[in-house]
């Protein structure tokens, strides 16, 4: 066989590598078990995160996306969940203790690849194009009343009291006159307590979505039918977030 007529199925070894790969073997070090120092047995006063509740809330939210450039297909949406807001205000219209207002603000960030049409061919159904992705944030908040399973501790502020002390050594412009008697004018005293109360805050434990992405006026052409361009799709999306409330309160353990 001529050498000049080289089999193009054959892969040229003498060409650089397109990845190079370094590794070692670590050792496994040596580990020796420490025995940890604990309190003696009796009585403890801790303060840790107390639950309050624990409530499973549905979200409808509905949001109106526009992509940069036009998109045959939606690739994948990945998606997280992040709460921006959360405030627990006890409040009843029964005068009940055991219930509150929360307040929750959030978005659900979604990172979205699409594919994209950069190259066809008049007359024939294939196309060639990039694979693209855009970030966006969808905003959500809601208001629901929940029930405590422990009531939050909260310290009200004393009302201001003022004391006001006695004088007879007041006197007026007239020498003749007899001194005036009443308030000291010159001292008062006065009492007032603030109460530093722990903030109840909320834990995410779970968030289920579910979605329809609506591809909102589509474009096509009779060569290929089946295909479709588009630059706008609206999402009806339902979020489901399980939610926990806790607030830090001292409690006492007995230590064995």
């Amino acid at each position: 066989m001529n050498d000049d007529k080289k089999n193009t199925n054959d892969c040229d070894i003498t060409a650089d590598p397109c990845v190079t790969i370094t590794s070692q073997v670590q050792s496994l070090t040596k580990q020796i078990p420490v025995i940890p120092n604990v309190i003696e047995c009796g009585p403890v006063y801790v303060k840790v995160p107390v639950v309050l509740a624990e409530l499973n809330v549905t979200i409808p939210v509905e949001a109106t996306i526009t992509l940069d450039q036009e998109a045959m297909e939606i690739k994948r949406i990945k998606k997280n969940v992040f709460l921006t807001q959360s405030r627990v205000i006890p409040f009843s219209q029964d005068c009940r203790p055991d219930t509150g207002i929360l307040f929750i603000a959030g978005f659900i960030r979604k990172n979205i690849e699409y594919a994209t049409k950069t190259c066809s061919i008049t007359g024939s159904p294939n196309i060639c194009g990039d694979i693209r992705h855009c970030t966006v944030e969808v905003p959500f908040n809601i208001t629901t009343r929940i029930n405590f399973i422990r009531e939050p501790v909260f310290d009200e502020n004393t009302t201001p009291s003022e004391l006001e002390f006695f004088t007879d050594k007041l006197e007026g412009c007239d020498v003749c006159s007899d001194p005036v008697i009443g308030q000291n004018p010159c001292d008062k005293s006065s009492f007032f307590t603030e109460f530093f109360n722990e903030k109840p805050f909320t834990e995410l434990v779970r968030a289920d979505i579910t979605e329809v992405d609506i591809h909102t006026n589509p474009t096509s052409n009779c060569q290929t039918p089946t295909e479709q361009v588009f630059t706008k799709f609206t999402e009806k999306v339902v979020l489901n977030l399980t939610l926990k409330v806790l607030q830090k309160q001292q409690i006492k353990i007995t230590a064995l």
